[in-house]
């Protein structure tokens, strides 16, 4: 599935009404600018739906500090983990433990879409898409732009 078409089903979901103000801490930067936290904001853990996988360390795909406001604007810092690799049942791949920054395409009340740079092709970057259910936990895909990869994804805050 190509990117944009699934930034542009990101877009439908976050014409959905405003949220309520996210339980997620203020950073320091949003206290001094007086900006109110917006839904994503916080730590999150990124797991793997995966059948094979049976632990939930093995599932762990990537941890999520958030940044978000309420005006809309979102900063986020990731790292990746064992889920993050192809097999579940190998070793580790060279992707475990790398790190970066994301660019967000789409946030809303209901839904993120973030640009993730995690393998060294750059023009084959991850998109991960969450969905905000009731609970405050959040499930989604994430896809590589080629189509290669695509997993099944929950998020929780940590």
């Amino acid at each position: 599935m190509r990117l944009a078409a699934l930034a542009a089903a990101v877009a439908a979901v976050l014409a959905g009404p405003a949220a309520a103000q996210s339980a997620g801490g203020l950073s320091a930067a949003e206290r001094a600018r007086g900006t109110a936290a917006g839904p994503w904001n916080g730590n999150w853990q990124v797991l793997r739906d995966d059948p094979r996988i049976r632990t939930r360390a093995g599932a762990a795909t990537l941890r999520l500090h958030v940044m978000h406001d309420a005006a809309g604007r979102v900063e986020l810092q990731w790292i990746a983990d064992r889920g993050i690799c192809e097999d579940p049942n190998a070793g580790p791949c060279e992707w475990v433990a790398a790190r970066g920054t994301g660019l967000a395409v789409a946030a809303g009340p209901g839904a993120l879409a973030v640009l993730l740079r995690i393998s060294a092709d750059p023009d084959d970057p991850f998109l991960l898409v969450l969905e905000r259910r009731e609970d405050g936990r959040a499930t989604g895909r994430l896809v590589s732009e080629k189509g290669g990869i695509a997993y099944r994804v929950d998020a929780q805050r940590e």
